[in-house]
C-alpha cells in the first residue's frame, strides 16, 4: 500500500529550545532536512497549556492532526516515504538507520574525535547515498554538531567525511533548513582540550626565577603581583608551612610567567605573637635573633 504524504507538517515546540550538542537538536535538524527535501511545510506551533504533559522537547502532527511521531527518524522515515521504497532499497535504508540509532546517536557529544571516526567508519554506506536521501538527513543530523564545531587539526584526520559534509552544505534541503534550526537551538560553546598552543604558555620562559632580578611595573604590559600568608617564624618549617601558603602562590607565579605576564610574587615571614616570645625565652635569645634565624630557615626551604 502506497503512503500519502502530508502536504504540511506541524512541528510543537513543548521545552525550552535544545542545546545544539543533543539528540534532540539533532533530531530537529533531521526533520527540517527532510521536509525541505520532501517539500513538505513545517508549521511552528508551542504547546497547549492545558495539554496534558511530556517529557518530549517536541513532536510532529501530520495534517490529520491526529496522527503524531516524536522520533525524529520516523519523521525523517515518513517524510521520505521509506515505507514505498523496493524492499532491497528499503532494507538498505534501515540498516543505515539503526546502526546510526545504536551507535551514533548514543555517543557523548563532547567526544567529538569519537563521534568524527564513527562517521568516518560508516562513509562506504554514506557515500552510497546522495544527498537527499533519508540516510543523508539523518546521519548529517547527528553529526553536524562533532563537524561544525571540530578544529581543523582534528577535521582533517577524517578527510572522506569532510568531503561528505561539504556534499551535503552544497545541497539545496540542507542550506534551507539550517537557517531555522539555528534559530530554535540554543548554542553551545566548546571549550578546547587544553594544550601550550591554545593557552598561548611561553615555554622558553626559564622553570627557575632569579630572585636577584628586580620587577618593576611595564606600561601597556599585564602586571601581575602575588602575594600569599605569611608563615610564622617560630619552629622549622614543615609541610604545612609551604602548602598553606607559598606553593600555591609559587605555583600561580611560574605559571603566569609562563603566559609572559610581568609578574612579581613576594612573601615574607610572620614575625610577632606570643608564640614568638615563649620561643625566644625557651632557647635564651631575643625575639628578634629567633625571627632572624627561622626566616634564613623558611628561606632555603
Amino acid at each position: 500500500m502506497t503512503e500519502k504524504l502530508a502536504t504540511h507538517i506541524t512541528l510543537t515546540r513543548n521545552l525550552a529550545a535544545p542545546a545544539a550538542n543533543t539528540s534532540a537538536a539533532a533530531g530537529l535538524l533531521k526533520i527540517l532536512i527532510a521536509a525541505q527535501a520532501a517539500g513538505v511545510g513545517v508549521q511552528w506551533s508551542e504547546v497547549d497549556a492545558a495539554a496534558p504533559k511530556s517529557k518530549q522537547p517536541y513532536w510532529v502532527t501530520l495534517c490529520d492532526m491526529q496522527t503524531r511521531l516524536y522520533d525524529a527518524n520516523a519523521v525523517v522515515r515518513y517524510l521520505y516515504r521509506v515505507g514505498n521504497l523496493a524492499l532491497g532499497d528499503r532494507l538498505a535504508v534501515e540498516q543505515a538507520l539503526e546502526w546510526e540509532e545504536k551507535t551514533l546517536s548514543v555517543m557523548s557529544a563532547e567526544d567529538l574525535g569519537a563521534i568524527l571516526a564513527a562517521g568516518e567508519s560508516q562513509i562506504s554506506v554514506l557515500s552510497t547515498h546522495a544527498p537527499a536521501t533519508a540516510v543523508s538527513a539523518v546521519f548529517f543530523g547527528a553529526l553536524y554538531y562533532a563537524l561544525s564545531n571540530a578544529k581543523a587539526p582534528l577535521l582533517g584526520k577524517y578527510p572522506a567525511l569532510q568531503q561528505w559534509y561539504a556534499q551535503q552544505l552544497a545541497n539545496a534541503a540542507v542550506e534551507a533548513a539550517l537557517p531555522a534550526f539555528t534559530a530554535n537551538v540554543v548554542k553551545v560553546l566548546v571549550r578546547e582540550e587544553p594544550s601550550l598552543e591554545n593557552r598561548r604558555v611561553n615555554t622558553d620562559i626559564a622553570f627557575e626565577f632569579d630572585p636577584s632580578k628586580t620587577v618593576l611595573p611595564e606600561a601597556g604590559a599585564k602586571n601581575v603581583l602575588i602575594t600569599s600568608a605569611l608563615p610564622y617564624v617560630n619552629n622549622v618549617p614543615h609541610l604545612g608551612n609551604v602548602i598553606g601558603s607559598t606553593l600555591s602562590a609559587d605555583v600561580f607565579a611560574r605559571y603566569s610567567r609562563a603566559r609572559g605576564h610581568n609578574t612579581l610574587y613576594i612573601c615574607g615571614t610572620d614575625e610577632y605573637g606570643t608564640a614568638t616570645e615563649t620561643k625566644a625565652l625557651e632557647d635564651g635569645v631575643t625575639c628578634q635573633e629567633l625571627c632572624d634565624k627561622y626566616h634564613r630557615l623558611h628561606k632555603e626551604v
